[in-house]
């Protein structure tokens, strides 16, 4: 007899209380985040008139990530999660407060203050991408994450233009307080979140928390579902990471409507990642998650590199439709996978872990095409990444353990 499966629903998600307040937490904190960014880079480029003075707040972003994403996950798995997200919301709520003193000041205080203050987000990330996986039943999982993926875009998207409105009416003292207060709000909203804490080992000496991270990392090595998952995030968010930087040279030489409107190109892209969520609910339901991956994969590396091609307005603009589609099928399936093949007692050191890659990918890979793009061309650099996105798919065919039920 054939087990019946019920389909994957929205409407099962958005009931979900707890997930509700999760979700409005993700965004209140990411608009938070992006918009203090944005007055950062601002206030660096006042200060030192210099493009390498406005790398320093997002070297300030990257460098935590790669140091102590994996750390903060041991910790994640140890402490209540729901009380992780509190207090790293509140912390960077006061710590922004402090920057208030400090913007007009040195570029070394606002180095170290910021660094402090996404020091302090690395605990938020794997703290809220575990307790998803807690708070939402597993046929339902796959689509709360694509909720997440598309939120997460087009705050990032979004806030950046926010703060731009912000800082023009009200200044860059008010904006940051806006920030501050954002981060507040989000903390009341994970208040509502309902979350069960089992307690552990309090025991927190060097010795046993290398031990846990060790732990993790073996976890990742012994996995190769995780281990392949988390390979194939990092290219897909590497891919995202390197458009979103090469669409302002696109907008203006190739397809002539201007760097100032790149944002267009990037907003179409997180339409079909809209569309793309709403395929991924019908399409999980007739599809293993590999067929998926592997199709999302054909997809953004065949557009790729007919955008590198392409200098027709409206061509582009499908291309990053359907760029946006793909990326969606992939990054949200990837997450229910690497959620569905953890146990709740490593999950927070193996979100610690990618967050830690996807961060990673938003600095090197950019850095590396950009240089590319500089020296061969913007076509060269567009065709070279859609290649290298058929390398993920190219692994299914050829070694079976790559594959994701």
């Amino acid at each position: 007899m054939e087990k019946h499966v019920i389909p994957p629903r929205f409407s099962a998600v958005l009931r979900n209380r707890s997930f509700i307040f999760l979700w409005a937490a993700q965004m209140l904190s990411q608009l938070a985040d992006r918009i203090y960014i944005y007055v950062l880079v601002l206030a660096a480029y006042t200060l030192t008139h210099t493009n390498l003075g406005v790398s320093v707040p997002m070297l300030s972003f990257g460098i935590p990530s790669v140091l102590f994403a994996s750390f903060a996950g041991v910790y994640v798995d140890r402490w209540n999660k729901k009380y992780t997200m509190l207090v790293s919301c509140l912390l960077r709520a006061a710590l922004i407060f402090l920057m208030l003193i400090l913007l007009k000041s040195s570029l070394v205080w606002i180095f170290f203050v910021s660094f402090a203050i996404y020091t302090i987000a690395q605990f938020f990330a794997p703290a809220e991408a575990s307790s998803l996986a807690e708070i939402v039943e597993r046929e339902n999982l796959i689509l709360a994450n694509s909720l997440f993926m598309t939120t997460w875009m087009w705050s990032s998207v979004a806030a950046f233009g926010v703060g731009a409105l912000l800082v023009s009416a009200f200044g860059n003292d008010n904006t940051l307080i806006i920030s501050s207060v954002l981060y507040i709000i989000s903390s009341l909203s994970i208040l509502f979140v309902s979350l069960k804490y089992s307690v552990h080992n309090p025991e927190s000496s060097v010795r046993t928390v290398k031990k846990d991270l060790l732990a993790g990392f073996e976890f990742i090595r012994r996995s190769s579902i995780i281990r392949h998952a988390l390979f194939k995030m990092f290219m897909i968010t590497s891919a995202l990471a390197v458009v979103s930087m090469l669409a302002i040279q696109f907008a203006e030489q190739y397809i002539g409507i201007g760097a100032q409107n790149f944002g267009y190109l990037v907003i179409v892209a997180a339409a079909g990642m809209l569309f793309g969520m709403w395929m991924l609910g019908r399409l999980s339901h007739f599809f293993k998650k590999g067929h998926i991956i592997f199709a999302g994969f054909l997809m953004t590396g065949s557009c790729l590199m007919l955008l590198s091609q392409t200098k027709n307005l409206y061509l582009a603009f499908f291309y990053c439709f359907v760029l946006g589609v793909g990326n969606i099928l992939i990054n949200a399936t990837l997450q229910t996978t690497v959620a569905h093949n953890t146990p709740r007692s490593l999950r927070g050191r193996v979100f610690g872990i990618q967050n830690m890659l996807i961060n990673f990918a938003f600095t090197v890979p950019v850095v590396l095409f950009g240089v590319i793009a500089d020296y061969f061309g913007l076509d060269t650099s567009i065709l070279l990444l859609g290649i290298i996105l058929f390398i993920p798919a190219a692994m299914v065919l050829v070694d079976p353990q790559s594959r994701i039920a």
